[in-house]
């Protein structure tokens, strides 16, 4: 039992990216990981496990390890680590240091939110950790090519990976996968992944931003898919839609890194002026 418990944890943690609470989904993530990405979910794995057991010494709630509370950050500072630096010792081990780091912080926004004191953390912890590894990492620019023809088959390919682009992913069919395990929990909030990442898309254009890469969509993506989780109907996750994606802009204008930036800003921003709250929290 306590072995199952730990599988269920692992699985709830690749889930949470997506702020869902199902291991099916949770497999489904990690093997569109394994077949677009497998070097990443190494490192998202590593960060995981960490994470994971740190919690546990560390004494904080059985529930929220179980649930992937502590999972979700560390897994994605863990890709994140290994698509900046390969997957090497050093990429594993500065990802097991940084999901010990994501442990307190979360722990902190956990309670903090129990409390009634402060907004979801959802993202913040990797958002924190990230940018400061990005800052340090300094990987190299990404040069455009220009913009693509707007054919079917590019259009579609950028709708998945607005979605794929939460992970790390740049391959459609895994991209695929991810909504497919979204959809095996609620495939209202794959209705909503799939509309933030189209509305990213086609803002980008008239905007003047690359969009072939799916970069543009993954922010609205998350906003719209966090924000469905209150009441108030449409406008809610439209308010966030928008904003991630004025948000992105104005990083990108800066030169600032963003990562999950404007997803975190546009969902608080969404937050403060929403609706009476549903009893789901992730």
């Amino acid at each position: 039992m306590p072995d199952l418990l730990q599988l269920r944890a692992v699985l709830h943690a690749f889930a949470q990216i997506f702020l869902q609470r199902h291991a099916g989904c949770g497999a489904l993530i990690m093997l569109a990981l394994a077949s677009g990405a497998p070097a990443q979910l190494a490192g998202a794995l590593c960060g995981v496990l960490v994470a994971h057991a740190g919690a546990s010494w560390l004494g904080y709630s059985a529930a929220d390890r179980n649930d992937g509370l502590y999972g979700y950050n560390a897994a994605l500072l863990g890709a994140l680590l290994v698509d900046l630096l390969g997957l090497t010792g050093t990429s594993l081990a500065l990802a097991g240091v940084a999901a010990l780091a994501s442990c307190p912080l979360q722990a902190w926004l956990l309670a903090r939110l129990r409390r009634g004191d402060g907004l979801p953390g959802f993202t913040l912890p990797f958002v924190l950790i990230g940018l400061l590894a990005v800052r340090l990492i300094e990987p190299a620019p990404v040069t455009s090519s220009g913009m693509p023809s707007a054919d079917a088959a590019t259009l579609l390919t950028a709708w998945l990976l607005g979605i794929g682009q939460v992970v790390f992913l740049d391959a459609p069919l895994a991209a695929a996968c991810l909504l497919v395990a979204v959809a095996l929990a609620s495939l209202r909030d794959a209705f909503w992944l799939l509309t933030g990442s189209a509305l990213g898309l086609l803002l980008a254009g008239p905007l003047g931003a690359p969009w072939s890469d799916g970069l543009a969509g993954f922010n609205p993506a998350l906003a719209a898919l966090a924000l469905a989780q209150w009441r108030g109907g449409w406008r809610l996750p439209l308010l966030g839609m928008l904003a991630a994606v004025a948000i992105w802009r104005a990083c990108i204008e800066l030169g600032l890194p963003t990562l999950a930036l404007p997803f975190l800003l546009a969902t608080w921003l969404g937050l403060t002026l929403r609706a009476p709250r549903s009893d789901r929290v992730e």
